[in-house]
């Protein structure tokens, strides 16, 4: 999990990236070393609250293939969102 707290347009914004993962049958975790997901939140992320979820315009999780892409994304959706 990557943390950031950058600053958008004056705003502090926390973004949190994590690695997809799931779960098998027999409850054994499986992390996809190519898919990540992005959280945002204007205050600092806890344990049980890492943030509000970015999702493309059919409500689904947004996957990025690089915790950069993830990153650069974040920074772009939020700079259009906070103003």
């Amino acid at each position: 999990m990557i943390i950031r707290n950058l600053t958008i347009n004056n705003f502090s914004v926390w973004i949190t990236i994590d690695q997809l993962r799931f779960y098998s049958n027999n409850r054994l975790r499986i992390e996809s070393p190519e898919e990540f997901l992005c959280y945002f939140k204007l205050t600092e992320p806890t344990p049980m609250i890492i943030g509000e979820l970015f999702k493309d315009e059919f409500n689904v999780p947004k996957l990025f293939n690089s915790a950069d892409n993830a990153l650069k994304y974040a920074e772009y959706e939020l700079e259009k969102r906070l103003k």
